[in-house]
């Protein structure tokens, strides 16, 4: 960015001609930024380095450096890393979680003018040299992340949705692989992990786990139906996409029942439901080192209605976030065992010394293994 000072102008002219059309004001603008009647002009656009060496020297000519992020892959996970704003502030995601050891520290350097107003470095005054800041290497995979967001791209278009978010883990460990959200407007936060939602059917195979390891229920039991319409005793109507009679738990839950979930769900007490749910990492943060990260909410049973055993059987009256639904259906794949979910894999250090490795962190165990496998080949 450049400004001048008509005033401290020796050659109008030679200001006018350091000032190209190309980039810049042109040159009836660049008459008018230099007319001697203006104290101060900040000149509009940015100045190439080439440009700004032209420039340099003219007195009453004053430039300011400006440094900015470059992203060597475009756009493709930049609700990941977050953004930096003209002033140099970390804005969202990991730059913002980890301003502090990507900063570094600037450096200064004493500089004084000869009699022409000439800058020159001086050798007698100490110099500052800028330090720079630590690495931290990411557990997201680039392929990985590149097919994600073009997935989730074609997704929001062929089914003219405001948008989506897509996210890959490693249940064996937790690391994110890829994780990509859009909204309309074109803003490019990391919603997976910040906005809740109510998930609906995609609860189901939760609630079902939780009867199976209490002994409730098992995959085989056969449950009704109703061909795709019925009322509970407390007068609430379930409606099912897939109109079916006798089914067994396996097929009801393939099948996505809301009725089967509907007349199961007495099977579990409240405190038990909910314990589950909990165990699951719903209705808390999952503890991901990524800024504003939501932790949904989960009602205490003290405050559920008669209804609420029934909806949260079939994904209602709870609010969960992406990331807490893709670790959950982690641990369901890793043998019934949560694991936190890992961002960040290591920092290094300026000479590239490991400062920082994170290794997987079990959470604990939700689910006996043998209840996972038979969910596994269902789900």
């Amino acid at each position: 960015a450049s400004s001048l000072a008509p005033h401290d102008l020796r050659d109008r002219d030679e200001a006018v001609r350091g000032l190209p059309g190309g980039v810049g004001p042109p040159s009836p603008a660049a008459r008018r930024a230099t007319d001697p009647r203006r104290r101060w002009v900040v000149l509009p656009g940015r100045f190439t380095a080439e440009q700004h060496k032209r420039l340099e020297g003219i007195r009453g000519i004053h430039s300011e450096r400006r440094l900015e992020r470059f992203y060597p892959q475009g756009d493709v996970g930049r609700e990941v890393l977050g953004f930096v704003s003209a002033d140099g502030r970390a804005l969202g995601g990991v730059e913002q979680e980890w301003d502090d050891l990507l900063r570094g520290q600037d450096g200064y350097a004493l500089m004084r003018r000869d009699a022409l107003g000439r800058k020159e470095p001086t050798v007698s005054l100490p110099v500052v040299p800028p330090r720079d800041g630590r690495d931290v290497y990411l557990t997201i995979d680039f392929g990985l992340q590149e097919i994600a967001d073009g997935a989730l791209r074609e997704a929001v278009r062929s089914t003219g949705s405001d948008g989506g978010d897509l996210l890959v883990a490693d249940p064996r460990t937790g690391e994110i692989l890829a994780a990509v959200s859009r909204r309309a407007g074109g803003a490019r936060t990391l919603a997976g992990f910040t906005e809740p939602y109510e998930p609906g059917s995609t609860f189901k195979p939760f609630f079902v786990a939780a009867l199976m390891a209490h002994g409730r229920v098992s995959l085989d039991e056969t449950v009704h139906a109703e061909n795709g319409h019925w009322t509970d005793p407390n007068g609430r109507r379930f409606n099912d996409v897939h109109a079916m009679g006798a089914v067994t738990v396996r097929e009801a839950l393939r099948e996505s029942s809301n009725i089967a979930m509907a007349k199961l769900s007495p099977r579990l007490r409240p405190a038990e439901q909910y314990g589950y749910l909990r165990d699951f990492g719903f209705g808390t943060p999952t503890g991901v080192e990524y800024p504003s990260e939501a932790g949904g909410r989960l009602r205490r049973p003290a405050g559920w209605s008669r209804l609420t055993p029934a909806s949260l059987a079939i994904g209602y009256e709870v609010a969960v976030t992406p990331l807490q639904l893709v670790m959950a259906y982690g641990a369901l794949a890793n043998g019934g065992v949560l694991m936190e979910p890992r961002l960040e894999r290591e920092v290094r250090g300026q000479e590239g010394e490991t400062m920082r490795r994170w290794e997987p962190r079990r959470v604990g165990r939700v689910l006996p293994r043998q209840v996972t496998e038979g969910l596994r080949l269902v789900v």
